[in-house]
């Protein structure tokens, strides 16, 4: 029986015993007015132990401005606001503005205080999840001037020994004078570039690692004498592994000679077919055995990671052979580079993807190209004027300035074709841009050469983890992680109920630096732990941005200025009640006094 059934059953019980009472009194006189009045005190008791309510507009207007403080407000923002209550989530602006009222979640704001007209937020803002708290608290972002120092920063966290390291971002240079930004490895400086006062600067730096290992780069930004920042960047270093490279060309040249040489710097096993006559052809073999190149088979194929290939070189195969090649590309994942020319102009599978249009010119031209994943242009290189043309079914790899595409990927079932119709790029090594001529094959070779899957793939999902912060962590496997841990401390994974191969899970990190991912008592991965004041300016740039994008989601919904009002129950004070009651019992007890 609930409480409300339970009061009503006794209230009625007592009033018939009072009516009968009063029934019964030997004076008759006023008996209806008696019970009536009997019937009002029970009814005042009655409501004085259940709750009654009405429908009524609760307006929230009437409270008072708050401010909530983050990091990088100013003092005197606070004056702007008008704000009457100060809040604060961060103990470190707390020891700058004491009298704030320090929350450890932003929950408790409408918890315990509900009537808030608006929350000022001053400062840098906040993140993600401390924006999904705020609820339905109408907000007014004072956003401040994007803070000075590494605004973004984006650099490849694995790679191979010998690729080319790029570290590209955006930096907003506050002073008067320019900032320097030094690379440096092992104490070493490795690049550097100049940033120029009061702008928002690109950058990029860049290293061509060596040594395998994980390894800490430091990030130095200098102004004049001081050094205003200074950040880590931390990478995998993979042992290269070796490609295998069959190089087939239709003739002799310079652009396959600098190839060759330059695939076995590199460490790559090279076969070179090339075509010297219509019945004879030469063939090279570096860092690999020798073996017959004279006919293609799939077997002979199936030992090379990817094929390098003039177009009239790969449409001369005969039938079996280009079979094998065709096996070999969509079945087994071989990759094929595809070296355009104009000597044959039938159509083969090779090109379906890649349509050409050339244009006439009596020279070459002399441009800078652009390469995927650079953010800045190289070295100006001699070309036809022979172009991709784009389309939804290949990926662009190299475009000159005015976007014309001159090396594009296609898949093609499990392998991978990449096409270019760049002839000269050994003029590079001529002059002395090795760093680009890198760049460019680099790409070429790693689009193209065939891939083998890994056992795990891991990620941290946390884009900044920081020590003594919760950090997410998520790996992907064909079976459950069942012996998992962080520095050899167990670790329990939760199985996304989406994809099955997915696992997450949270860790606690205490000490910045290298933690180790272990599995089945096997190290399979590391990741960097920061200090929790590293990239200070990139997690300031990057709360003001979200802050001001959930500020424009919200800005259709709610309004700052108008009030805001909601249907809800309000309770009918119990003054009221007890009033009622105390008038109703004197009443009686006086005309009982008066008329016994």
């Amino acid at each position: 029986m609930t409480w409300n059934l339970t009061v009503i059953i006794i209230c009625i019980l007592l009033f018939v015993i009072t009516a009968w009472l009063e029934y019964r009194r030997s004076n008759g006189s006023r008996l209806i007015l008696r019970i009536i009045v009997s019937l009002i005190a029970i009814a005042a008791l009655a409501c004085l132990a259940l709750p009654v309510t009405y429908k009524g507009k609760n307006s929230i207007n009437g409270g008072a401005d708050a401010a909530l403080l983050t990091p990088g407000y100013h003092i005197d923002s606070l004056s702007h606001a008008g704000a009457k209550l100060i809040f604060t989530t961060d103990k470190d602006v707390l020891k700058t503005y004491p009298k704030a009222t320090f929350l450890n979640t932003l929950q408790d704001l409408n918890a315990i205080y509900p009537a808030i007209k608006q929350l000022h937020i001053l400062g840098y803002g906040l993140d993600d999840d401390d924006l999904k708290q705020l609820d339905k608290i109408p907000v007014v972002f004072h956003d401040p001037p994007a803070p000075g120092g590494i605004l973004a920063v984006n650099w490849q966290k694995q790679l191979k020994a010998g690729e080319l390291f790029q570290v590209q971002g955006k930096f907003n240079n506050t002073s008067s004078k320019p900032v320097r930004l030094l690379f440096k490895g092992l104490n070493t400086p490795l690049d550097s570039v100049n940033i120029p006062t009061r702008k928002i600067t690109d950058f990029e730096l860049t290293t061509v690692p060596k040594t395998p290992g994980n390894i800490t780069y430091t990030l130095l930004a200098i102004d004049g004498k001081d050094t205003i920042e200074n950040e880590s960047v931390p990478v995998i270093i993979e042992r290269a592994q070796q490609v295998k490279v069959l190089i087939l060309a239709s003739s002799p040249g310079f652009e396959t000679r600098f190839l060759k040489n330059w695939l076995s710097q590199n460490g790559c096993a090279v076969a070179v077919r090339e075509t010297i006559s219509k019945d004879k052809i030469s063939e090279d073999f570096i860092n690999t055995e020798k073996q017959s190149l004279a006919h293609l088979s799939a077997a002979l194929l199936n030992k090379f990671d990817v094929v390098i290939g003039d177009l009239s070189a790969l449409k001369a195969l005969n039938s079996s052979e280009s079979s094998a090649l065709r096996q070999q590309v969509s079945q087994s994942g071989l990759g094929v580079i595809i070296r355009s020319d104009s000597l044959t102009k039938e159509t083969s599978w090779l090109q379906n993807n890649f349509k050409v249009t050339t244009y006439a010119s009596k020279t070459q031209l002399t441009v800078p190209l652009a390469i995927q994943d650079q953010k800045f242009k190289n070295a100006p290189l001699n070309i036809d004027p022979s172009y991709i043309s784009n389309n939804n079914n290949i990926q662009n790899l190299v475009l000159d300035l005015q976007n014309h595409i001159l090396a594009s990927s296609a898949i093609y079932g499990t392998g991978k074709l990449v096409y270019t119709t760049l002839h000269n790029t050994y003029t590079w090594q001529l002059a002395g841009n090795n760093k680009d001529y890198t760049a460019l094959w680099s790409i070429l070779i790693s689009k193209a050469a065939r891939k083998s899957p890994p056992e795990q793939s891991f990620a941290v999902a946390s884009a900044v983890p920081a020590s003594q912060l919760p950090v997410q962590l998520q790996i992907q496997s064909g079976s459950a992680p069942v012996q998992l841990s962080v520095n050899n401390i167990p670790v329990s994974a939760v199985q996304n109920a989406i994809i099955p191969y997915e696992w997450k899970f949270d860790y606690w990190p205490e000490n910045a630096g290298w933690q180790q991912i272990i599995l089945n008592k096997k190290v399979i991965n590391s990741w960097y732990l920061y200090q929790k004041d590293n990239w200070a300016p990139l997690k300031y740039a990057s709360r003001r941005e979200k802050t001001q994008h959930y500020l424009d989601k919200r800005a259709k919904s709610l309004s700052v200025t108008k009030q805001i009002q909601n249907l809800t129950s309000i309770a009918v004070p119990k003054m009221y009640f007890y009033s009622v009651l105390i008038a109703a019992c004197a009443f009686l007890w006086i005309e009982r006094k008066l008329h016994p």
